[in-house]
């Protein structure tokens, strides 16, 4: 059998030189360790999202309510019943209570069936947020606002049976033929009814001190009673006028940036509302003061004496950015009747000197800063002055730039400044703005 027969075409393939392969692996290895170092190295760039925010300096000061108001007292002995709820508008004639010298008809209006009363959606959410209200600001160390609540509570039921409990009283009266010591009371003039008194009813300008804030604690004490009451005791309060007043104490500081502004915006914090009422400061004592008129929300504070304010001072809006976008950059000062108006926009006018020493004057593209800065004095009267800014980097020390093609009137760069800035990259690059 014959042998296959090999094929004479083998070609031998070179040995490629394993030490210049080698080198070259090396130099790509050092190359990447390079690389690798640098970028742990320098400074990475990153892009932050911004959004416009605004920054004020936050001032939270406790405040003393002044007010029209007066204690109604009783003007003889004997059993009280309400018919107007705690906070209610009444008019001059408006029955606010009656009153029973033998308690007999007192009695029989405590034993009378008021009939089964509906709750409405305003009542259920009048109780609800009373209990909200209650459970969000309950406190162990302050068990004292247990009976605030009781107070509020009952007198938000109360609403609902007054109207029931003057049917009654008229229907008793007519009964018996009438009762020579029952009587109704009225508030004889127009006002904002409430049943507590804190003893600072003829508070006013005159009679506040720098004692007055050494407490600021509400301390009410509740006028409506179920037991028989005195002639001379107090039994409502009627607040006659919805204008009221709040002072406050100030810093030397807060005083001083009130005093710049003839309105300030506050925040009455027990209910969240913004008001912008104008303030009058003032010293007492050897303290700084400042007082607001205001014309609305008084029936929310009816019977509180005390309130928080927050006071918004060097209101200012703009985009809030990190500290550490935050860069210097090179600007020539020049004043603003060197900027042009060009047909693309502002823009300044270079002098091109040429070989044959003539001079040509071209518009150039640039960045241009404009700034008010600084004033002069010119025949007594003080003027602004504007300049501008451009970058540094756009031309070299010593160029002359033009306020026309024409060379009307030369000046040369030279005075330069740092301005602190970020890069903005909202159009696709990147683009300075001072800060």
């Amino acid at each position: 059998m014959a042998g296959k027969r090999r094929s004479g075409n083998v070609v031998k393939m070179k040995r490629k030189n394993s030490k210049v392969t080698g080198f070259f692996l090396i130099l790509f290895a050092i190359y990447i360790l390079l690389q690798g170092t640098l970028s742990m190295t320098k400074d990475h760039v990153s892009i932050y999202e911004v959004t416009e925010k605004k920054i004020a300096d936050d001032n939270l000061v406790r405040g003393i309510i002044i007010r029209n108001e007066k204690l109604v007292n009783s003007d003889q002995e004997g059993y009280i019943n309400y018919y107007v709820a705690d906070g209610t508008k009444v008019g001059a004639r408006t029955k606010i209570y009656s009153i029973d010298q033998t308690g007999q008809i007192y009695n029989q209006l405590a034993n009378a069936d008021t009939g089964e009363i509906k709750l409405n959606a305003q009542n259920t959410s009048d109780i609800r947020s009373e209990i909200s209200s209650y459970k969000a600001a309950y406190s162990m160390s302050n068990f004292g606002e247990t009976y605030n609540f009781k107070y509020n509570l009952d007198n938000t039921i109360s609403e609902l049976t007054n109207a029931r409990l003057l049917d009654n009283v008229t229907k008793i009266l007519k009964e018996q033929g009438g009762e020579s010591s029952f009587q109704f009371g009225s508030a004889g003039e127009s006002g904002i009814v409430s049943y507590t008194s804190d003893g600072l009813e003829n508070l006013d300008m005159n009679t506040i001190t720098a004692k007055t804030f050494e407490n600021t604690s509400d301390d009410p004490k509740q006028l409506r009673k179920t037991e028989s009451v005195k002639a001379g005791s107090p039994i409502y309060r009627l607040v006659t006028n919805e204008s009221w007043s709040v002072v406050f104490p100030l810093s030397k500081e807060q005083f001083k940036n009130i005093q710049q502004e003839k309105t300030v915006t506050v925040t009455l914090k027990k209910i969240q509302a913004k008001v912008t009422p104008q303030v009058t400061t003032f010293t007492m004592d050897g303290g700084y003061y400042a007082r607001i008129d205001l014309k609305r929300y008084m029936i929310q504070y009816i019977n509180n004496r005390y309130l928080d304010l927050e006071i918004k001072m060097n209101d200012e809006a703009g985009l809030k950015i990190p500290k550490s976008s935050i860069l210097q950059k090179e600007f020539y000062k020049i004043p603003v009747d060197y900027v042009v108006t060009g047909q693309s926009g502002d823009t300044i006018v270079k002098a091109v000197y040429k070989k044959n020493g003539s001079v040509d004057y071209e518009p150039c593209d640039t960045t241009i800063l404009s700034f008010d800065d600084g004033t002069s004095q010119a025949e007594g009267e003080e003027k602004k002055e504007k300049y501008c800014y451009i970058p540094a980097d756009d031309f070299k020390v010593g160029t002359e730039i033009s306020t026309d093609t024409l060379g009307s009137s030369l000046f040369r760069l030279s005075e330069t400044e740092k301005l602190d800035g970020v890069y903005c990259c909202n159009k696709g690059y990147c683009e300075f703005r001072p800060v």
